[in-house]
């Protein structure tokens, strides 16, 4: 998938897959991907990294883009280290962290994969992943939910993957929004968090690059085959951690346009 941007401003007369506002490196809008039918709204379920570092300009595109709610994955150090730069904005807060207290660029220092982090989160995590998706239900164009933690690829890239799949986003599609991550954090994203991890006296190895930048369509498509063999279905492992048969309706009909032919612009 090969990645459009837009630079600030109101939303373009055209859908555009990525935003690209000042501080915000991976804004992503998830409208135009084949569904069971039709396909998914625009304008109604973003996704992106922190937003810490928004200036007024990038503040004022936000509000543009008809974003009424936040659902920050991030845990509380994180949180209170880099708080969304929202404030006045009218923009509601939801924090549902996935994990206790670490993000996978924290959880470095530890001797632990990329893999063995996904494998955490679907196997210890299931009722905060729920969670995030059940604060989905209500979106809508024009009062738009953006989902986010730090570098808005790991947490909020299986939310999102979860939440695309349950509502009968084809496969490719949920895999290609996931692994498109990757290039936009190249660059001074990258190198930004590399450097923190340098000054911690954290050594940048292969392993350590990837846990922090990489996306590989592989890990997600070999995921979600796993959750689908044990549960049998996306939405059947969301149910057997909180969500309603009734909210994944929700859900479906807040996401997906059966009206919309597809329209899948990078």
């Amino acid at each position: 998938m090969s990645s459009a941007t837009v630079t600030t401003g109101a939303a373009a007369s055209a859908p555009v897959r990525r935003r690209e506002l000042p501080g915000v490196y991976n804004l992503r809008d998830t409208g135009g991907y084949r569904a069971a039918s039709g396909s998914t709204r625009w304008g109604t379920l973003f996704r992106s990294d922190a937003l810490h570092l928004l200036d007024d300009e990038g503040r004022e595109a936000l509000v543009a883009l008809g974003i009424t709610q936040l659902v920050d994955l991030r845990g509380d150090d994180e949180r209170h280290a880099a708080p969304s730069a929202v404030a006045g904005l009218g923009i509601a807060i939801r924090h549902i962290p996935v994990f206790d207290d670490a993000s996978p660029v924290v959880m470095a220092h530890a001797p632990v994969s990329l893999e063995s982090v996904y494998r955490h989160m679907v196997d210890d995590r299931g009722p905060q992943l729920a969670a995030a998706v059940r604060a989905l239900v209500d979106a809508a164009p024009g009062r738009a939910v953006l989902v986010h933690c730090t570098a808005g690829k790991d947490r909020t890239g299986l939310v999102i993957a979860l939440a695309l799949a349950a509502v009968g986003v084809d496969r490719q599609e949920v895999v290609d929004d996931y692994a498109a991550t990757a290039a936009h954090l190249v660059g001074p994203w990258a190198q930004r968090m590399l450097a923190g991890l340098t000054e911690r006296g954290l050594e940048a190895t292969p392993e350590i690059v990837e846990l922090v930048t990489a996306s590989p369509a592989s890990l997600l498509n070999g995921l979600l085959d796993r959750i689908e063999a044990e549960h049998g279905s996306i939405g059947d492992y969301l149910r057997s951690h909180g969500l309603t048969g009734d909210e994944l309706a929700r859900l479906r009909a807040a996401l997906v346009d059966d009206s919309a032919p597809e329209r899948n612009n990078a």
